[in-house]
């Protein structure tokens, strides 16, 4: 009886440290410090995307420019903790247009989205790309 108590708990506990390390959603510098080529060698940034794409974070960032076609919208934006690349480090890919289409330049946006990619090299800021976006 015992036994299976001690099972039981061990279960219950590492369900609930799963559920609690999926809440708890990872920030811009942390994401940005992970992929870093000059502080990270080429190996322990490919585990690190690895383990974080397809994520859901929710950030906040500047707008930079919104770029649109008819069915997606890239929304540009700058998050000052880290060094932009031309103006920006994060790109926002989002299928509300509408939406996008009323933000204006400089103006401060809250957002959820999905991890899907980045740009990076030695010695230069990281650029990284959310898709399924929403504004909040």
């Amino acid at each position: 009886m015992i036994k299976k108590i001690a099972v039981l708990l061990a279960s219950v506990l590492f369900i609930s440290s799963i559920a609690a390390s999926q809440e708890k959603s990872l920030s811009f510098s942390d994401v940005v410090d992970k992929l870093n080529l000059t502080k990270k060698t080429a190996l322990a940034v490919k585990t690190n995307w690895q383990e974080m794409m397809g994520q859901e974070v929710t950030w906040t960032g500047k707008v930079v420019n919104v770029v649109g076609g008819k069915a997606k919208a890239d929304i540009y934006a700058a998050n000052k903790d880290r060094s932009t690349y031309r103006g920006y480090n994060i790109v926002l890919e989002t299928y509300d247009i509408q939406g996008a289409s009323k933000l204006d330049i400089g103006k401060n946006i809250k957002f959820k989205g999905v991890l899907s990619d980045y740009k990076g090299r030695k010695g230069r800021p990281i650029v990284i790309y959310l898709n399924s976006v929403e504004l909040k």
